[in-house]
């Protein structure tokens, strides 16, 4: 094996291949890579961890493609995706390959790179070309990582951001806290992170073990993770301070990367009521009471509790604002029916009960009400007196006729008096 330079080079393909050819049959590849083979140049092969070598600034990599279909030689390029962080002097980077053993081909890039090269990794591209035994074009790009390693200093400190937290918490229940990482990194992969979370108030557990295990986050990428917890039926319903430990390793170097997220528990609305409180009828024209007794049997406050009955030929719609309910309190909800004198029947209605938590979530339920409303009992006094009317709006008006005759009659009689006695004056002064 040739002396290794202080620059340590390892090539590593991904996982999924993008063939690109025209006479080939769906889902097979042109080209692949054999990693069991060992060819010249190789002290291992790529399943066993075969590694490039640098030796006085010459980048050495040896790749065994196999091809089911591909006849004479074949063309290999190496192609940096971002040309401006290229690890590789200016040159032909290009390379021809003849078949050594049937089926196998070693394609074998020496490149010259800067002397004064920092730790790195640079995503690379490798385009196989060739041509089937008819001469149809053969085509097949494989994605690849340069690394570069062993120097003094890297050409960025590796970093990850935490871009995004996002929580459904409820007590008592199991739930998921999703994290979105983002690796802002130009030219260094993560490799081998994982995601530790703590509730220092000891409420939030994690459900599936404390570490999750993400593994590679590659550059300019990022991932959402879904972490299991199990949140306590003693959790207090407020905002949680999350500490999340964050390791990985990037560049061989092993980094970690602590940040405080907080995220909200919240329950169910637990707003129980205690049955309708009413007399099963009333009298037309009188009042009946509905009272509701309402109980908060959650762990926050439930607000705004709102309760309106509608009973259509009483009352369309009638409301009463409870308002806030606090843990374990109870409050009652009280309205008033009051159905006109000339009513009376069967009605029907509800009384529907509205309400929210403290972050504006909203909670309803809706009850049947019937009440009975009756006509008047006339007792014998009313009777009595309402004879008595009776004849008085009837007589009324004979009596009021009879009257002003009598009064008529006696004008007449007084004037008749008074005629009479000035006819005997004058017959007393006559016989004088």
């Amino acid at each position: 094996m040739k002396r290794i330079n202080k620059w340590i080079a390892v090539l590593m393909t991904a996982l999924f291949l993008m063939p690109v050819c025209g006479v080939q049959a769906e889902d097979t590849e042109a080209f692949t890579i054999d990693d069991t083979a060992v060819l010249r140049g190789m002290d291992r092969s790529w399943y066993q961890g075969y590694m490039p070598d640098v030796s006085r600034n010459r980048w050495n990599l040896v790749i065994p493609v196999r091809s089911e279909s591909a006849a004479g030689a074949i063309t290999a390029e190496l192609a940096v995706n971002d040309t401006k962080k290229s690890p590789f002097k200016p040159q032909v980077m290009t390379v021809q390959a003849n078949e050594e053993t049937k089926g196998l081909w070693g394609v074998r890039f020496a490149l010259s790179v800067f002397p004064d090269q920092k730790n790195a990794d640079y995503p690379c591209t490798i385009r196989l070309t060739g041509k089937d035994k008819d001469g149809n074009p053969l085509s097949t790009e494989i994605p690849y990582i340069v690394k570069f390693r062993g120097a003094k200093e890297s050409i960025e400190k590796a970093a990850i951001a935490v871009t995004e937290v996002q929580s459904e918490l409820h007590v008592g229940e199991e739930g998921v806290i999703r994290v979105t990482l983002a690796n802002p990194c130009s030219a260094t992969i993560i490799e081998n992170l994982e995601l530790k979370m703590n509730d220092a108030a000891g409420h939030i557990l994690p459900r599936k073990g404390e570490t999750l295990k993400i593994g590679t986050l590659p550059i300019g990428e990022s991932v959402t993770v879904e972490y299991p917890v199990t949140v306590l039926e003693k959790a207090n319903v407020a905002p949680h301070v999350l500490k999340m430990d964050l390791n990985w390793t990037a560049l061989d170097q092993d980094a970690t990367y602590t940040v405080n997220n907080t995220v909200s528990i919240s329950q169910e609305i637990r707003l129980e009521q205690g049955g309708i409180r009413m007399a099963s009828s009333v009298v037309a024209g009188d009042s009946a009471t509905l009272t509701l007794p309402l109980m908060n049997m959650g762990k926050a406050d439930v607000v705004n509790v709102l309760a309106t009955v509608s009973m259509p030929g009483i009352t369309e719609r009638q409301s009463v604002l409870v308002g806030t309910i606090q843990p374990g309190e109870t409050k009652q909800a009280q309205l008033i029916l009051s159905p006109a004198k000339d009513t009376a029947g069967d009605f029907s209605g509800t009384i529907t009960v509205e309400c929210t938590d403290q972050d504006g979530n909203p909670a309803s339920f809706e009850l049947p009400v019937n009440l009975k409303v009756e006509k008047p009992v006339q007792t014998e006094t009313d009777k009595t007196d309402s004879g008595k009317k009776e004849k008085k709006e009837q007589t009324s008006p004979l009596t009021l006729a009879l009257a002003g005759a009598c009064g008529l009659l006696l004008i007449l009689l007084i004037l008749q008096g008074v005629i009479l006695r000035r006819k005997l004056h004058r017959l007393e002064e006559d016989k004088l």
